[in-house]
């Protein structure tokens, strides 16, 4: 089995028609972006936002994806207990992957590939809620 590769998945406001919210398992990146990159397998990084109130600039978890179409990628929840800031983020994310990352506020649902090594500095300190699934 190949190893999983690493997302960043960019959650904004879920208020709008057709947006989702980060713990329902569905994810409809930027219609332009399609094809997704992303496999079954594959973990994404659930970034919230500023504009999404209840998570505002934070990773309230990740995504293992399950299915991918043209349309949207739908994934398995996996909560953390309590979210990360987008402060630790930054911090953690190697140079390339953070100047991405700095890149956000262009789009609000965007999806961008990170390191092994991004990914596993930045959710070092996420502990995931296993009884809250």
């Amino acid at each position: 089995m190949p190893h999983p590769r690493y997302f960043v998945a960019v959650f904004g406001d879920p208020k709008p028609p057709h947006k989702d919210v980060v713990e329902s398992g569905v994810y409809h990146p930027n219609s332009e972006d399609a094809p997704f990159p992303v496999e079954p397998g594959d973990v994404m990084v659930l970034y919230c936002t500023g504009s999404y109130a209840q998570h505002s600039m934070k990773v309230p978890g990740l995504g293992i994806a399950l299915h991918v179409d043209s349309q949207c990628i739908k994934y398995r929840w996996l909560p953390f207990e309590k979210p990360i800031p987008k402060a630790a983020i930054d911090k953690e994310f190697e140079s390339e992957d953070a100047k991405t990352f700095g890149l956000i506020r262009f789009d609000h649902f965007w999806l961008f590939k990170i390191s092994q090594r991004s990914f596993s500095q930045a959710v070092a300190a996420g502990t995931i809620n296993w009884g809250n699934l």
